[in-house]
C-alpha cells in the first residue's frame, strides 16, 4: 500500500560536496564595474559569490550580480576590525585577479 512505512518514499543519491558562505551585516558600496563590501568575515580571493542588494527603506531587492573577490583585507572601521573585500561584476575580474597573484 502507498503511504505505509514499507513503501519506499526516498532513495539516497551521491553525497555533494560544497560549501555555502552566507555574509551577515555586509555594507556594499559601488565604484564603477567594482564593488567595496565591509563585513565582519573575510572573503577568498578568485572565488565568485551572488551579491543581492535590498533597498534599505522597505526591504524590496533591488537586483542580483554575480561577482568575483579581487581582494580581501582587514581593515579597522570606527574602531572596529572588519574585511574589506573588492568585488568586480564582469569577465576583467580574471585578468585582475591575476595582476594580483603576480605582485
Amino acid at each position: 500500500m502507498l503511504g505505509r512505512r514499507s513503501d519506499r518514499r526516498f532513495r539516497l543519491t551521491e553525497p555533494a560536496h560544497g560549501v555555502v558562505q552566507v555574509f551577515r551585516d555586509v555594507v556594499v558600496h559601488r565604484y564603477g564595474g567594482e564593488w567595496i563590501a565591509f563585513g565582519r568575515e573575510p572573503a577568498v580571493v578568485g572565488e565568485t559569490l551572488v551579491l543581492d542588494l535590498l533597498d534599505l527603506e522597505d526591504g524590496d531587492p533591488e537586483g542580483r550580480f554575480t561577482v568575483c573577490v579581487i581582494e580581501s583585507r582587514p581593515v579597522i572601521v570606527d574602531g572596529e576590525m572588519r574585511h574589506r573585500i573588492r568585488l568586480h561584476t564582469d569577465e576583467a575580474a580574471a585578468v585582475l585577479l591575476e595582476q594580483q597573484v603576480r605582485r
